[in-house]
């Protein structure tokens, strides 16, 4: 980034020179805390737009204008300064002031040199950055002077003499340079100006820096900054010396001033004055500036710095205080001097006004940090850094001012704009969801899990969902340790409905409308095998959401071509729960449109047209760039940042392609077969799941209102299987909810017509669930059915209609079994109360697959139980004679109390001493016709059950809301989470279950894992590892909350701490080998500390907060030398309100100035300069909910080896930067950052995050708000949670942890390239030799093979002699019939359109490619061609089909 102070300034490595331009889109609201002597605001130069310097000299205003200023009104003045202030008024604004020196005038002093980017200082325009003596191609952009000093500083950087030795005047084009020898470093040094100079001895440059023998001058201020860690973050470096010999002679100072008060027993002397008398005898003339040789002379000669211990004294009141005791002397070099010089400035013959450094080094922080340049990005309602002016201000230490922290946040010291750069783009690492844990069984209407047509004899594989992720879970891969789950992404908000088709191949899933007022409710059909969406169908805007789904057909027949499923009924949450019916798919192959949906993209949608832009423009593509890649000073940052050769990432690609199954989940979803892979879908720059197109493959054939009230009033559908499939006369299907139940039924005419049930005289209560059945009366005929109801008093209802059945006919209600009980009461929408009752009934399947359904009905009620029954014939008359119809039923359990079948299951986990037992109801059920003595159960407590002689539970979840999640600081494999029923759970991400799980007695909301070990006298002062959780709850005088601390291994009660008045929202436990304290934030805006060490003695509350409490970090020890605040552990806080406030974790006092420079162990809190850009535009305080950063790029704490003896300063310097070749992009403090937030999305940041509205990679799958999101100990995977949809994500990264950085980079590349390579594949699809392409419509607009001709005239023949029989519209018949093996029989037809430009076919992006018609097309001749599917966007929709019934709108 290009970093302008005063002049134009070019990249670093770029030979392009680019100027400091303002204008009215860069510029930016800037203001300045008063700096003594007057402003040092810079002009503007006319025309060109650059910044003008103050030392420059300034044209003088002519006589005319001098006398119109003088005696021009007042008052226009005053309301011409009003409108600049109030109005913003563009013309008249103000150019931003540059950072200054602390204490630093510019009217008194003149323009400082401190900026080492001011090569040529401030008078020079233009950077060399490429000397013309190197190359004659580049023109001379300065005079001969200048050039010559841009060689002399190369010369002393490359190590090289660029200059000959005579008169030093530059070599000529071709010359090799000389070695640059001890003379001629001095010789070079001695000829820069006084500025330069001073710039040349603080980066070491009087000395061969690649040289064995090297020792820095920040070695002899610390042994530990040793040349070494020179080379590896030299700025880091020359900082924290700087800082280091800054409180070395601070310390000084204190003790010098403290000598003489107690010499005169009175406040005799300040450090200003001891300071102010030491340089007055070194500048006799009281000039007011020293040089460099006059700075040293202060500190060697005259003061004698010293450096000090501290001890603790008794004092004569009983009181101890802190006494410096001195110890070694202190050398100090021209090079110290020249960093401080640095630091406080000095002007362009290298004199430092010494009272700038008087003033500057006797301030107080609070006092310091108010000297700085304040960047007002709440005036233009920025988050961050919007511009390179502004990251040149950071660079010289600014104040940021944003809308969502109530006070400024500071630039760590030494700022590296490579931090802006880098967060200007999105992360090179990735994520992809690994598992999902829980499932949607509390609020689901009917049944949402069901077996898919993989299951077998031996393998178990079943479809459901939670959140806004469609799963498919295999019970075998579980067992054995492998990837169990794969995931569909189509949706956007919450599922309310799921279905599946009677092949058990295509499930369908119904959501709710997402926000936004471009999106509408739809349904999603997908397969199970590679989770393609095949169809979205979109219904209108106020019909809210699809809370109801069925297909057509019969999932229970033998004969998989008799089992339909071509019509989709959906039903609509709006107040008239309208009734859609469709045909789903036209087409006989249901694949011509498989589309796979990523589960992520990138954001925000306002820069990705910059980001594609920087991806085509840029050879590192997409993501940034460490512009140190050819750092030869550094060779492992150079092999860390080195591009991966194209043979090394093919090579890679093709080993994860080619591995058995199962392969890599990224590469799995870019090589299948069955799916189009869309590059700009892969790569993030969709981010919207693509809308429905009327490209004719779907038709809505009736739409018709099924109940009026508010939803939901009708709770599920079920369709006929023993009625025809197609939708001619006869078919039938019956919706039901509250307090009815409604048959639908095909006339003569081809007309749905829908007739209520009757109840007759018994009492009418909700019906919620329904089931058809075979009738079994005497005389009965082939088709005869009967409906099977459950109601809320846990009763199973008989409904039997008159028979033949005709449409209008009415279903009545003649008998109820008893069944279940009532269960527990749950409230509805209306706020009325009913019973769960039979949630449930399934009909299972034939045994001997001779029958079209079975004789064996399951039922699950609110008792926990699911009951089989046995249907059986009905005999008898009625009173009035006429025979009973229907059907006959009974239990099949023979004792009451039995638990595990055949006739009665009961779905308990065996209680703990603890827990208070609390039934499941069954809200799901599913059976297979390969199982006849197991099947699948939901229930809702969002558990998933495998029934069998041994039930247990295949996927297991909260049952209520999940706010917080901890992981463990040791094992990466372990995380806690906690629900508001009061059930803690301890989860294995290796084997993906529940290793432990307890009830703590109260509502759970924050949790925390311990660091280290701690003693308990519950467990007889043994050390263990502690886990704590809040209560939750809402706050009144007189209640108090509770944390419970238990044992990890055991979750054994250690202690529960009474304290918290309010609910308790964050724990954090301080880190490895440190106080060992809990800090609780509380929502009555107090910070509670309490002793872990010491059974949880409450230490002090921090008492200052303005709002509720909500994140807490705590650092490592802080390097403050001369403050009490050496070498201890600090915690920062930020609550609702915007504040984010400091603690001094020994008295629970509030720390007043800020922590820039704090190593923190974690960082969770939303606001901070460090997460300024997380925040999009136009959100509130409330959208961001949790943030969390990666371990890698952070510091890392190494206690001293006996705590006991060490001292402050040895505490403070067991804390060690990371390296930076293990830092992200080899950028020095850089990592990862992940967010949680309303928009239910987990994003991955670059760390920090300090441009506005940053880049990102956000990923799908919570329904509700991310309420927490952490990282493991080891940074290889994310664990997230979605509060409302109880959902707990697990996400597995790549290129994030440390440990598999070079894999991952191998795997990222390799993805990269597999989509490249995929996406080429399918745009250049060729037709096989022979194919014969012909217009296949009237208006010549589509065309494509012959064959497709044929088989589309074939089906219209067919259909045409179908019309005998009904005018209900029919799918196509046999000959491209879906066959349940479609790997082998499936055929498809392929339309292509021509392009724009008339060349011939144009692939359709939003549809795959059929490679089962391409192998079918094979002869002698080679046509070149790209064949596409179906319907292109610009070709018409086909034409109805022949005998359509009354379609409301053709699509």
């Amino acid at each position: 980034m290009a970093e302008h102070l005063g002049g134009s300034r070019g990249r670093e490595g770029s030979g392009t020179m680019t100027p400091m331009a303002y204008s009215r889109k860069e510029g930016m609201a800037m203001t300045a805390r008063g700096s003594p002597g007057g402003a040092g605001s810079m002009g503007l130069r006319s025309g060109s737009g650059m910044m003008r310097p103050n030392s420059a000299p300034r044209e003088r205003p002519s006589p005319q204008a001098l006398k119109a200023t003088l005696f021009s009104d007042a008052r226009g003045r005053v309301e011409e300064l009003r409108q600049m202030k109030e109005a913003q008024y563009w013309g008249r604004e103000l150019p931003p002031k540059r950072d200054l020196p602390a204490y630093w005038s510019v009217s008194t002093h003149g323009q400082p040199f401190n900026d080492e980017r001011l090569f040529n200082g401030a008078t020079n325009v233009y950077q060399v950055i490429n000397p013309s003596g190197r190359d004659k191609n580049i023109p001379k952009p300065v005079g001969p002077a200048t050039e010559q000093q841009a060689l002399l500083r190369k010369s002393l950087k490359e190590n090289q003499l660029y200059l000959s030795k005579q008169d030093l005047s530059p070599l000529p084009h071709g010359s090799k340079p000389h070695p640059l020898g001890e003379p001629e470093r001095v010789l070079v040094l001695s000829k820069l100006t006084p500025y330069q100079r001073i710039h040349a001895l603080r980066l070491c440059l009087d000395r061969d820096i690649r040289a064995k023998d090297f020792i820095p001058w920040t070695q002899m201020v610390w042994d530990k900054l040793n040349a070494r860690f020179w080379r590896r973050n030299r700025d880091m470096c020359i900082r924290l010396a700087t800082q280091r010999l800054e409180n070395y002679m601070k310390r000084h100072l204190q003790y010098l001033a403290d000598q003489k008060c107690n010499a005169a027993r009175a406040p005799a002397s300040r450090t200003k004055d001891v300071l102010r008398e030491a340089f007055w005898r070194v500048d006799p003339d009281r000039t007011g500036r020293v040089s460099l040789q006059q700075f040293l002379q202060v500190w060697q000669n005259v003061l004698c710095l010293l450096e000090y211990r501290d001890e603790m004294v008794a004092s004569a009141t009983g009181r101890s205080r802190v006494v410096l005791v001195p110890g070694r002397r202190i050398l100090i070099d021209l090079p110290m001097c020249s960093a401080i010089f640095t630091q406080y400035g000095f002007d362009k013959d290298g004199l430092m006004p010494y009272v700038v450094f008087i003033n500057a080094i006797s301030a107080s922080p609070a006092r310091l940090l108010g000297q700085e340049v304040v960047i007002s990005a709440s005036a233009e309602g920025r988050h961050g850094l919007g511009n390179d002016v502004e990251v040149a201000y950071c660079v010289g230490n600014a104040k940021i001012v944003y809308p969502k922290c109530a006070k400024g946040v500071f630039p760590p010291s030494g700022f590296d704009p490579r931090v802006a750069d880098r967060s200007m783009m999105p992360p090179n690492a990735h994520m992809w969801l690994e598992h999902a844990y829980g499932y949607a069984g509390m609020d689901t209407l009917a049944t949402n899990v069901f077996y898919t047509k993989n299951t077998t004899e031996t393998r178990d594989e079943v479809v459901y969902y939670v959140g806004c992720v469609g799963i498919v879970y295999c019970k075998q891969d579980m067992d054995k340790g492998l990837r169990s789950q794969r995931f569909f992404f189509g949706h956007t908000n919450d599922i309310k409905c799921l279905a599946i088709h009677p092949s058990r191949q295509y499930v369908v899933s119904g959501q709710q409308k997402a926000t936004g007022p471009d999106e509408v409710p739809y349904a999603c059909v997908w397969d199970v095998d590679n989770c393609n969406l095949l169809q979205r169908l979109d219904h209108d805007i106020s019909e809210r959401a699809v809370i109801a789904c069925c297909f057509s057909g019969n999932i229970n027949h033998p004969d998989p071509n008799k089992k339909g499923g071509d019509l989709l009924v959906t039903i609509t949450a709006d107040d008239r729960h309208t009734i859609h019916l469709w045909q789903w798919m036209k087409p006989a192959d249901k694949y011509c449109k498989s589309v796979n949906i990523p589960g992520w993209f990138l954001g925000p949608h306002k820069k990705l047209e910059y980001i594609r832009a920087a991806a085509a423009r840029t050879p590192s593509g997409t993501f940034y760039q460490n512009p140190h890649v050819h750092d030869e000073e550094n060779p492992k940052v150079k092999d860390v940042l080195k591009h991966l050769s194209e043979e090394e990432v093919d090579s890679h690609y093709r080993a994860l392609k080619d591995a058995p199954h199962p392969r890599h989940p990224i590469i799995e979803q870019v090589v299948g077969e069955d799916n189009m892979v869309n590059e700009d879908w892969e790569f993030g720059y969709c981010d919207n799941v693509p809308r429905a197109k009327k490209d004719g493959t779907w038709e809505l054939l009736m739409e018709y209102p099924g109940c009026n009230g508010t939803p939901p009033m009708i709770y599920g559908v079920a369709w006929n299987p023993l009625k025809p499939q197609d939708g001619r006369r006869g078919s039938e299907f019956v919706t039901y909810g509250v307090k009815h139940l409604k048959t639908w039924i095909v006339d003569e005419e081809g007309v749905w017509r829908g007739t209520a049930g009757s109840f007759g005289t018994t009492h009418i209560e909700n019906v919620l669930s329904a089931c058809y059945v075979p009738a079994l009366h005497y005389m009965a005929a082939p088709g005869d059915s009967c409906i099977l109801t459950g109601f809320s008093s846990g009763q199973v209802g008989l409904w039997v209609p008159p028979y033949p059945t005709r449409a209008n006919a009415t279903y009545k209600l003649v008998r109820k079994f008893e069944a279940h009980g009532p269960g527990k009461p749950r409230t509805l929408n209306n706020g009325t109360q009913q019973c769960k009752g039979v949630r449930v009934i399934k009909l299972r399947a034939d045994p001997n697959h001779k029958l079209p359904t079975g004789r064996r009905v399951l039922t699950g009620g609110s008792d926990g139980c699911v009951l089989q029954w046995e249907l059986s014939q009905v005999d008898g008359t009625r009173k009035d004679g006429t025979p009973i119809r229907g059907v006959n039923m009974f239990c099949m359990a023979e004792d009451p109390e039995e638990k595990c079948g055949p006739g009665r299951y009961k779905l308990q986990e065996e209680l703990t001493p603890y827990e208070v037992l609390n039934v499941p109801s069954v809200t799901a059920l599913d059976c297979h016709h390969l199982r006849q003595r197991e099947f699948v159960a939901g229930t809702d407590q969002c558990d998933i059950w495998e029934v069998d002689k041994d039930p247990r539970v295949l996927v297991e979840g909260h049952e209520e809301t999940v706010e917080h999640v901890a992981t463990h600081p040791r094992n990466p494999s372990i995380f806690v989470t906690g629900c508001r029923s009061g059930k803690v759970r301890v989860w294995n991400m290796d084997t993906r279950q529940v290793e432990r799980e307890a009830s703590v007695g109260f509502p759970v909301d924050g949790c925390a894992f311990a660091n280290e070990d701690y003693p308990s006298k519950a467990k007889r002062n043994q050390k263990s590892l502690h886990v704590a959780f809040g209560s939750v709850g809402p706050y009144s005088l007189g209640e108090r909350h509770k944390i419970a601390v238990l044992d990890v291994e055991t979750l054994q009660p250690l202690k529960v701490i009474p304290e918290p008045v309010a609910q308790v929202q964050e724990l954090v436990y301080s880190p490895a080998n440190g106080p060992g304290i809990l800090a609780a934030g509380c929502c009555d805006m107090t910070v509670y500390l309490f002793n872990a060490k010491h059974e949880y003695h409450l230490i002090a509350k921090c008492i200052g907060h303005s709002g509720n409490v909500e994140h807490i970090d705590w650092s490592y020890p802080i390097s403050q030398p001369g403050s009490r605040l050496h070498g201890q552990m600090i915690i920062q806080s930020s609550d609702t309100s915007g504040n984010l406030l400091y603690w001094d974790t020994k008295t629970g006092k509030k720390i007043a100035y800020n922590q820039r420079d704090a190593p923190w162990s974690t960082w969770t809190t939303d606001i901070g300069f460090s997460v300024m850009g997380i925040w999009p535009d136009y959100s509130d305080r409330t959208d961001i909910n949790a943030t969390c950063r990666s371990k890698r790029g952070s510091a890392t704490y190494i206690p001293p080896p006996d705590p006991k003896q060490a001292t402050k300063a040895d505490f403070a310097a067991s804390v060690l930067p990371a390296k930076e070749e293990e830092c992200a992009d080899a950028v020095p403090e850089c990592g990862y950052l992940v967010t949680g937030d309303d928009f239910s999305t987990v994003r991955l940041f670059n760390y920090p995050v300090v441009w506005d509205d940053a880049p990102y990679k956000a990923f799908r799958g919570h329904a509700s708000h991310v309420m927490d999101v952490r990282f493991n100990c080891n940074d290889t995977r994310i664990v997230s949670v979605g509060g409302l949809d109880r959902a707990i994500f697990q996400w597995r990264t790549a290129g994030i942890a440390l440990q598999d950085a070079e894999e991952d980079k191998k795997l990222l590349a390799a993805w990269q390239h597999a989509i490249k390579e995929r996406g080429a594949q399918d745009s250049m699809l060729e037709a096989k030799p022979g194919v014969e392409w012909q217009q296949l419509d009237k208006d010549g607009k589509v065309w494509g093979p012959k064959a497709v001709k044929e088989q589309i005239d074939e089906e219209l023949e067919k259909q045409a002699s179908m019309r005998q029989f009904t005018r209900q519209a029919t799918r196509p018949g046999s000959a491209l019939s879906i066959s349940p093996n479609r790997t082998s029989d499936r055929q498809a037809s392929r339309l292509i359109r021509p392009n724009s430009a008339g060349l011939g076919p144009q692939l359709s992006p939003q549809h795959m490619p059929s490679k089962q018609l391409l192998k079918t097309m094979s002869t002698s001749q080679h046509t070149k061609s790209p064949v596409a599917l179906r319907y292109g966007a610009n070709a018409e929709s086909p034409p109805p089909t022949p005998g359509a019934v009354r379609p409301v709108r053709q699509m």
